[in-house]
C-alpha cells in the first residue's frame, strides 16, 4: 500500500517519515473489514484498542533481547571484532559503535536502527559461538564514505570477513614474597630550576645548564 510513496523518496529520512504515516494512516483510518459491526469501531485501532497484550518488565526484556544483542565499535577500515571472526560493516562509519544481532543462523551488523551487512552463521554445540561465517550481504546505506574508492570492487572481489587466530588467555602476574625488582638505574633528585636552594652539596649541581661568564674584550 505504501510502495508509491516509498518509489518517490528520495533520501532515507523521506522513507522513515512515509512509514510512520503509513502506519498512523492505517491504523487510524476506516477499514473495509469493520464496517459491519455495531459498536461503532471502524478501524484498526478501534478495535483493537481494549487489548494490551502482554506486558513484561525491562528486566525481563533485558535478558531476551541482550542474549542476542552485542555492542561493538568498527575499526578505522568498517571492520569489527566479534569473538574470533572480522566482519565488515561499513568504512564511512569508521571508529563508530554498532550493533550486532544473532538469530535464526544470521547475524546483522546495524547502525541507528539501519541494516550495514548481513551474514549466514553457524553456531557451535554451546549455541554461544560462532562456527562457521558465509554469505555476506551489503546493504546501500545513507553513511556510505564519501571518499572514492582507488579500485570500485563487487562484495565477492574482497575479504569481508575472515577467521583470526584466537586471543590466549590474560597470564597473571606471580608474586614471590622477600623478592622486590630493582631499578635498572638509580638516578639522583634533578632541582627544578637554577635558583633553587643555596645550601646544595657541590656534587650535586643544582642545574644541567651550566652559565659560562662573557669573556672579557681582548685589549
Amino acid at each position: 500500500m505504501a510502495d508509491a510513496k516509498f518509489a518517490r523518496a528520495t533520501s532515507w529520512e523521506e522513507i522513515i517519515a512515509i512509514h510512520r504515516k503509513w502506519m498512523r494512516d492505517y491504523n487510524m483510518q476506516r477499514h473495509w473489514a469493520h464496517e459491519k459491526r455495531e459498536d461503532g469501531c471502524h478501524s484498526p485501532i478501534q478495535v483493537l484498542a481494549w487489548h494490551k497484550g502482554t506486558m513484561y518488565s525491562a528486566e525481563f526484556l533485558d535478558r531476551i533481547l541482550f542474549a542476542t544483542r552485542f555492542t561493538r565499535r568498527l575499526d578505522k577500515n568498517g571492520y569489527l571484532r566479534f569473538q574470533n571472526w572480522k566482519l565488515y560493516g561499513e568504512r564511512g562509519l569508521a571508529k563508530a559503535p554498532v550493533t550486532v544481532w544473532i538469530y535464526e543462523g544470521s547475524l546483522k551488523v546495524e547502525h541507528q536502527a539501519v541494516m550495514l551487512s548481513q551474514y549466514s552463521v553457524e553456531l557451535q554445540d554451546d549455541h554461544k559461538h560462532l562456527q562457521a561465517v558465509s554469505h555476506p550481504r551489503l546493504a546501500d546505506t545513507p553513511f556510505r564514505s564519501p571518499q572514492l574508492a582507488l579500485f570500485d570492487l563487487r562484495p565477492g572481489e574482497w575479504l569481508l570477513y575472515w577467521k583470526t587466530p584466537e586471543l590466549a588467555p590474560a597470564r597473571r602476574r606471580r608474586r614471590v614474597a622477600g623478592i622486590m625488582q630493582l631499578p635498572l638505574f638509580d638516578p639522583e633528585p634533578i632541582d627544578l630550576a637554577v635558583g633553587a636552594a643555596e645550601g646544595r652539596d657541590a656534587a650535586h649541581p643544582r642545574s644541567h645548564l651550566q652559565l659560562v661568564e662573557k669573556p672579557p674584550p681582548e685589549q
